[in-house]
Order: C-alpha cells, then sequence, then structure tokens
C-alpha cells in the first residue's frame, strides 16, 4: 500500500484551554502582554505612518461592570488584519515588521499575547481603526476565544480600544492601585508613555539612566542611577551602582549594585530583573550574575536574549550565556575601580561582604588579584589581612580546620601568633590560594603533616628519653622530644583525629546511619590505624621546668609530681569542652594534688 499524506488536525478547544490556563504562571501577565501589544501598534504607526502624534497607551476600570478598558492611538487594524493576526493563534504583525525594518523597537515576538485576555476575562471586545482606512472602525467579540463575531462599528478615532469583562476570580485587576503596581514593574523602560485613568503623569515617567543626556553631571548621574536602583531593590539598599556600558553586539544596558548588607539564612541574594526590548520579563535571572556575587543586584536589558513562550523567563541559549560573561567582566572591572577611586564605599563593600568576597576571590583570579591585599580573614587574634599576619608569624600562614579549643590556642597565644580559622567560609582556600601566589607555606595544624612543621623530633640520650616515659607517659600515649617556641611551653598533648574516626567507625550501629560505600571506603583507612597510640604528647627539651624534670638530684616522688603537675596543667589548659571523654574535673583535681605534693 502506497503511504498517504495527512495534515496534521488541531484541537482548537483543547488547544485554547491548555494555553490559557498554562501558559501564564500568573494572570498578572496578562496585563503586561495586552500593554505590550497596544505598545507594538504605537510603534507601527510611528515607522509606517511617520506620525508625529503624542502616542499613548490609557489603562482605566468601569468598578460597576468589573470592566478594564485598554487603549491606544498607535496603529489599529484592518479588517483582514485582525482576522489574520487578532483571531489567529500564534500570528503577529510585530515579527513581520521587526523582521522588514530591523527595528528593535518591538516587543512582541510569538503572536500569543493576545490570548492572555481570554485568560482573566469571560468576554473581549475590541474597537479599531486603521491609519490605512480612518474611515472604518471595527468590532470584534468573542467569550472565550473559541468564536468570535466581526461587526463594523460607529467611527471612532485611529487606534484600539480592548473592553476586558474580567472575571470575578480575577476582580482585583479593575483596582487602579493594583494596575499602577503591575505597570510600574512591567512598563517601567517603555518609551511610550502609559497614563493610569485620573493620572496627571505617565506611570513609567522615570529617568532611566542610561537613556539620561550625556552632558549629565557625573554627581547627578550617580545620584539617578542609586534612586533607579533602589526601585529594583527590595531586600537591602544599594551601596553603590556599576554601569553596564553598552555593548552593541548585546544590544545590552543596565546596572549592577552592591548590596548594603547581607542576610542570615542565606549568602545568595543575587537580585537580577531581566527586561527584554523594555519590557519586563523576569526578577529571577540571578544566573546572569557568578554565583558568588551573593551581595550584588542587577538591572539588565537586551535585546539579544530571547524569553520563552509565556515571556516570564529567559532561554539559557548562547546569547545568555555570552551576556553572563560579559556582566562577570563589569562586575569584577567595577570592584577594581571601586577600591581604586571610591575608598569610602570600597570600606563598606568590605565590612559587610568581606566573607563572601573571600569566595569571590577564591573563585576569580582576576577578583583574587584585586582584593589579595584587602580582604581580612578570620583569626583568634580577630580578623587581619594576610600581610598584616604574616608579619606576625614568620611568614607562615598557619590554618586550624576545627572549631575546638584545643593546643594551638595554648601554643599560639603564648607565642603571639594568629591562626586562621580555617572552618570559616572560603578562609583555608584563600588562604592557600594567596600562598600559592606569594610562595608561602600554609600549616594545617592537627594533622600529622602540621605537626610534624611544628614540633621537629630530636634525638637525645636514651637515659633523658626513658627517664621523661617514665615520668609522663600514659596509656595510648606516644612521647616525642621535641624543641619548639616559646621554651615556657613544657609540652603539648594532640589527640590522634585517625583514632576518633576509627572509633566512631566501629560504633554499634553505624552501618545503619550510613551509606554502606562510604562506609566501606571509610574502614579501608581506619583499619591501617594502630589504636594504641591516642595522643602524641611533644616534650619541650629546651623548657626549664623539663630540664629540671631530667635533673638526677631531685627525687624521684617530686619529679613524679612535677611530671603529674605539668601534664595536668597543659591538659586544662588544652581542654576541648566538647570532649566528653576527658573528666576536666578530674584534672584540676591532679593539678591540685599535685601542687600540693610539690610544696
Amino acid at each position: 500500500m502506497t503511504a498517504e499524506l495527512h495534515q496534521t488536525n488541531v484541537n482548537m478547544e483543547g488547544l485554547l484551554e491548555v494555553l490559557g490556563k498554562n501558559l501564564y504562571s500568573t494572570p498578572n501577565v496578562a496585563i503586561r502582554e495586552l500593554v505590550q501589544n497596544a505598545h507594538d501598534a504605537c510603534i507601527r504607526r510611528r515607522i509606517e505612518d511617520n506620525s508625529e502624534q503624542d502616542l499613548r497607551i490609557r489603562l482605566s476600570v468601569e468598578p460597576n461592570s468589573n470592566c478594564l478598558i485598554i487603549e491606544d492611538n498607535g496603529s489599529g487594524l484592518t479588517y483582514s488584519e485582525v482576522n489574520q493576526f487578532l483571531a489567529t493563534i500564534g500570528s503577529g504583525y510585530t515579527r513581520l515588521l521587526r523582521n522588514s525594518t530591523d527595528s528593535d523597537e518591538m516587543i512582541g515576538y510569538f503572536g500569543l499575547g493576545f490570548l492572555s485576555a481570554y485568560v482573566i476575562s469571560s468576554k473581549v471586545d475590541v474597537i479599531t481603526t486603521s491609519f490605512q482606512e480612518p474611515d472604518k472602525t471595527w468590532h470584534f467579540s468573542s467569550k472565550g476565544g473559541r468564536q468570535f463575531t466581526i461587526d463594523t462599528a460607529p467611527q471612532s478615532s485611529i487606534g484600539t480600544r480592548v473592553r476586558l469583562k474580567i472575571s470575578n476570580e480575577y476582580r482585583e485587576l479593575t483596582s487602579l492601585n493594583v494596575l499602577r503596581a503591575l505597570l510600574r514593574k512591567f512598563c517601567c523602560l517603555l518609551p511610550i508613555k502609559i497614563y493610569v485613568d485620573g493620572d496627571e503623569h505617565p506611570i513609567n515617567n522615570l529617568d532611566v539612566p542610561w537613556l539620561l543626556d550625556t552632558s549629565t553631571p557625573p554627581l547627578k548621574l550617580k545620584r539617578e542611577q542609586l534612586k533607579f536602583a533602589e526601585i529594583f531593590e527590595d531586600t537591602f539598599n544599594p551601596i553603590c551602582v556599576i554601569p553596564i556600558p553598552a555593548n552593541d553586539r548585546l544590544k545590552v544596558n543596565g546596572l549592577i549594585w552592591i548590596q548594603d548588607n547581607s542576610g542570615y539564612s542565606t549568602s545568595d541574594f543575587r537580585n537580577v530583573s531581566v527586561f527584554v526590548r523594555n519590557m519586563f520579563i523576569t526578577h529571577e535571572g540571578r544566573d546572569l550574575l557568578p554565583l558568588w556575587a551573593g551581595f550584588a543586584g542587577c538591572i539588565v536589558e537586551s535585546h539579544s536574549l530571547t524569553p520563552t513562550a509565556s515571556r516570564e523567563d529567559i532561554q539559557k541559549d548562547e546569547a545568555f550565556d555570552e551576556l553572563r560573561n560579559y556582566l562577570l567582566q563589569i562586575l569584577v572591572n567595577g570592584l577594581k575601580d571601586i577600591s581604586a577611586s571610591q575608598p569610602e564605599n570600597w570600606r563598606r563593600i568590605l565590612s559587610r561582604h568581606n566573607q563572601a568576597l573571600l569566595g569571590a576571590a577564591v573563585n576569580d583570579d582576576l577578583l583574587f588579584d584585586i582584593l589579595k591585599d584587602s580582604l581580612k580573614v578570620p583569626t583568634n587574634d580577630g580578623e587581619m589581612t594576610l600581610q598584616k599576619l604574616l608579619s606576625k608569624s614568620d611568614n607562615k600562614i598557619h590554618v586550624r580546620l576545627e572549631q575546638k579549643n584545643n593546643y594551638e590556642d595554648v601554643l599560639f597565644r603564648a607565642r603571639m601568633i594568629p591562626i586562621v580559622s580555617g572552618y570559616m567560609f572560603a578562609a583555608s582556600s584563600f588562604c592557600h590560594k594567596y600562598s600559592e601566589y606569594a610562595q608561602l607555606s600554609v600549616i594545617q595544624l592537627g594533622t600529622k603533616q602540621g605537626d610534624l612543621e611544628l614540633f621537629k623530633p630530636l634525638q637525645t640520650s636514651s637515659e633523658n628519653f626513658y627517664q621523661l616515659e617514665q615520668l609522663i607517659k600514659k596509656d595510648g600515649d606516644q612521647i616525642i622530644l621535641s624543641s619548639f617556641e616559646p621554651v615556657h611551653v613544657p609540652m603539648v598533648i594532640v589527640e590522634d583525629k585517625d583514632i576518633v574516626l576509627k572509633e566512631k567507625m566501629e560504633q554499634e550501629g553505624l552501618d545503619k546511619r550510613i551509606g554502606s560505600a562510604a562506609l566501606g571506603l571509610a574502614k579501608l583507612h581506619t583499619n591501617k590505624i594502630n589504636s594504641s597510640i591516642r595522643r602524641r604528647v611533644y616534650i619541650n627539651v629546651d623548657c626549664p621546668l623539663i630540664e629540671r624534670l631530667t635533673d638526677n638530684s631531685m627525687e624521684l616522688g617530686k619529679a613524679k609530681s612535677l611530671a603529674d603537675l605539668l601534664r595536668s596543667f597543659m591538659v586544662t589548659m588544652c581542654h576541648d569542652a566538647s570532649n566528653r571523654e576527658l573528666n576536666f574535673s578530674d584534672e584540676l583535681n591532679k593539678f591540685c594534688r599535685s601542687l600540693i605534693a610539690m610544696l
């Protein structure tokens, strides 16, 4: 049998229902779509009719009849255009005109905008007179969009008047205050004046910074930029603004601003409003800014971006990626300029966003180059730049990875050397990146390698080692003779973290709480651990008290009391309150008894 060619059929009633109910996430979008149609009609008249008339759009309501009216003095429609563009889903004159004139002023894309009228209304009436046939006025009427009528109407002026019988569930759209709020959001960049009934001034009467005259004084321009940013920043006030230079290829304008504060619930407060061809699309364009820029807001208007069919989001295409890379460059260069030319604003930025900028600098090499000497890292001696830290620590960076009181606090407080709190966001990563840049060493405290850097093992007489081991060693200790600063610290006791890990792995019921694969990998490591050594005791042979312990003139009882005294003292000094296995009270008791015995 020869294959037969058939045409695909479309169930118009089903299609209208699906599109009408599911195309838009909120009925409020219908206001934007219908104003956009009116806007494009005005632009069409200016292009095709060379009209110098004061083109405008007006919205009004009839509260008693629950009606919303949108009228314009744009191009209007002929009888054939009503059929071709108003009554045909997916067909719009805007796209044809934009392609034929190469004009970027037209907003429409898909010919679906008028469909939104059926989402919010039970009946739509359109009265339209075309500039091409100013003596003919047409009346289009439809309930639900499935059927419509076209009839002649009494003569009216050139333009279009759309009257919507608003459904009861969307009655709020007949509130003038609601309309004003929606229009300020959707239409603030549109060049055609938009009025709400009763208002003397257009609702979109804003001074858009990138449209101001080039002769505008710099101080006034900055003031207008901040004022404009405040309109779109819902959470925080802007500290300062970074203008987005016009880019012919991307056809982009806009502003980036740095927020005045941050919050506790999240570190990501990116706030990006996107406009395409001057019409608001979404305030969820945060992916246009880098993930590390959680302290930045942005308004961007671009003709190169392509909206989704509902025009409530942006397609993540090549143009989107190119614009994202461009904004990254602008943001980084803008921060560089602020650091060089706006010292007061730069200090405010650093004071509010230092921690976020640490992460940003780790992720971006250019930003790191700008920020490396300005950012502060958290330490046990307060926040400080790495330059200041290095000046206090013999050109070494010491990082602790746990938020616990430990031997590091005692040893480094005694030496007046700051320790970086590496457990805080990005601090450790920033230190490692800085060390690579400056060719310095980072010592990670609490690791075996870190301990080797601090406590160099020494070879002493076996007799001295044996004597100290007998006096100080407890079950689970490994005694290591060393020499370290300051000399008045007699010993440091370091718990072996691998032993702690192994014991956790062996806890009854742990297999049920973590995945078998992860547990297996962990046990491969812990099975190799010598569990007989629970802690390493580094004895400082340069300490006068340790020298006294090895003095054979001291009787054994007093030497043992002194050893117990020193050990209890260092245990209590290095006490970790979260360590439930350590009986702090018992250690204090030992200290007291040893001291009494010495006396």
